[in-house]
This record gives structure tokens, C-alpha cells and sequence, in this order.
């Protein structure tokens, strides 16, 4: 019996607390909303997005650009002002937050040295394909390879190149985790 609750202490409170964290990160971190305009499996969707305002850095690697942009967010900037970090993390040929409800290029802190592009992203219409676990190279080919040829032979038109979204910290468990291969579409009418 003594065994059991070593083993329980040893392994299942870590476990617990990991999960924890997972959920935490989940519930509290801020998402834009979108509405679902079609379902074409139960991992692929197409959805419509409204106006986003954007920071991006160049893709070095993710460690690196990833530096980059949260030192902005995290109050290394012109005012010293913390910006809330929200999900989805975009990649593609650079690395992007999104800002949050009510901050805009108009209105943010000026960056303090970094590398950042402000944008602002016109409403739009995207394509994804949702899948849970880590986001190496190969598998995240594969999902976009997956997603091409569902929207091919649904005769969807896409625009543009295909871009991963993450939505969790590295430190939530890779069964919790939140990621998309997405693609610009054009939209169809009513």
C-alpha cells in the first residue's frame, strides 16, 4: 500500500498539476471569435473570421521569433506596457500574435528595438483542419496536404499558402493542445 501512494505522489500530482495547467492556459487565454460557415468533416471546417489586428516578426525559428514578439507583449516596449498574449500563435514565412480586443496598431505601445510589423487583417474566410498533439514538420505537411485535397475536390478555391495555428503553450499536455493548418478561401455565396 505504501507503494501505491509513493507512486501516487510521485507521478499522479504531477500528472494533475500538468493537466491543471493545460486547462488553465485553456480557459484563460483570449481567442477570436468566428462563425462556422460549413462543416466538411468532423476536422475541417470553413469559417469566417472579422477584422484582426495583428504583430508579426520574421520566422527565424520558433524559439527566436517567438522571443521577439513576447518580449513586446510581455512589457519591453516604448511604455513598458504588458500586452495580453492571445491564441492562435500564427506561422507560416513569419510568426504572429494576434493583439487583443481593444488594442490596434493605432493605440499599442510603440515597439522598443524589436522587429515587429503591425497589420491589420481585413475580415476573411479561412479553411482548417484541427488536430491535438506536437506540430513537427511532417505531420503539419501531412495535415496541409490532407486540407488541400479535401477543399480540391469540394472545389473550394483557396488563396494563398497554407499556415499553422498553435493555441496552447508548450507546457500544456500534447493530448490538450489546440493546433490548425489553415488557408484563405474564397468565399461562397449565401
Amino acid at each position: 500500500m505504501k507503494i501505491v501512494w509513493i507512486t501516487f505522489f510521485v507521478l499522479g500530482i504531477p500528472l494533475i498539476l500538468w493537466i491543471g495547467w493545460g486547462l488553465y492556459v485553456i480557459i484563460t487565454t483570449e481567442r477570436p471569435s468566428y462563425d462556422v460557415k460549413e462543416k466538411l468533416s468532423s476536422q475541417i471546417e470553413i469559417r469566417q473570421y472579422e477584422e484582426q489586428h495583428w504583430i508579426s516578426t520574421s520566422l527565424e525559428n520558433d524559439n527566436t521569433s517567438f522571443m521577439e514578439l513576447g518580449s513586446y507583449i510581455f512589457g519591453k516596449n516604448e511604455t513598458g506596457e504588458k500586452v495580453a498574449m492571445t491564441a492562435p500563435v500564427i506561422t507560416d514565412d513569419k510568426m504572429t500574435f494576434i493583439l487583443p480586443e481593444g488594442v490596434s496598431p493605432q493605440n499599442a505601445p510603440a515597439p522598443a528595438g524589436q522587429r515587429i510589423d503591425f497589420t491589420t487583417v481585413a475580415p476573411r474566410t479561412i479553411a482548417t483542419l484541427q488536430f491535438s498533439g506536437y506540430t513537427r514538420p511532417e505531420r503539419v505537411a501531412n495535415k496541409e496536404a490532407r486540407l488541400l485535397d479535401t477543399l480540391r475536390k469540394k472545389g473550394i478555391e483557396t488563396i494563398g499558402t497554407p499556415f499553422l495555428m498553435r493555441y496552447n503553450d508548450p507546457a500544456t499536455p500534447p493530448f490538450l493542445r489546440r493546433n490548425e493548418v489553415a488557408i484563405e478561401v474564397v468565399p461562397t455565396l449565401p
